[in-house]
């Protein structure tokens, strides 16, 4: 009888750690870092430039590596847009430097009505 108690308690435990387990989110950095790693060149205007020191990251989202900065005078190609926690995030190539990954809108000067495609 105390065998099947003790049988009966350490399955239950088990079942309630694996539970906790899988209901454990990844990181922020590593949920937020994954995916989106290239995207085929959508975009043809030559309109959109660096604001000095725009980061290009890895990924669309401030907690992702930065590869390298962009700065006004660097040639950049734009290849599309994704939309990530409220914020638009370029896809694009750093053309001076050869640098390519995600820059925020905010960090670049992109005209009024401009359309972007999405990635």
């Amino acid at each position: 009888m105390q065998s099947r108690l003790l049988a009966a308690a350490s399955a239950l435990a088990l079942t309630t750690i694996a539970s906790v387990l899988a209901l454990t989110p990844a990181s922020p950095a590593s949920a937020h870092c994954s995916g989106h790693s290239t995207h085929p060149d959508r975009y043809s205007g030559n309109d959109v430039s660096f604001r000095d020191g725009a980061n290009i990251r890895t990924h669309p989202h401030t907690s992702c590596t930065s590869l390298g900065l962009g700065y006004h005078e660097h040639g950049i190609d734009v290849h599309c847009v994704v939309l990530v926690d409220n914020s638009s995030w370029l896809y694009l190539r750093d053309t001076t430097t050869g640098v390519s990954g995600w820059s925020r809108s905010d960090a670049l000067n992109i005209p009024r009505g401009i359309t972007l495609p999405r990635c």
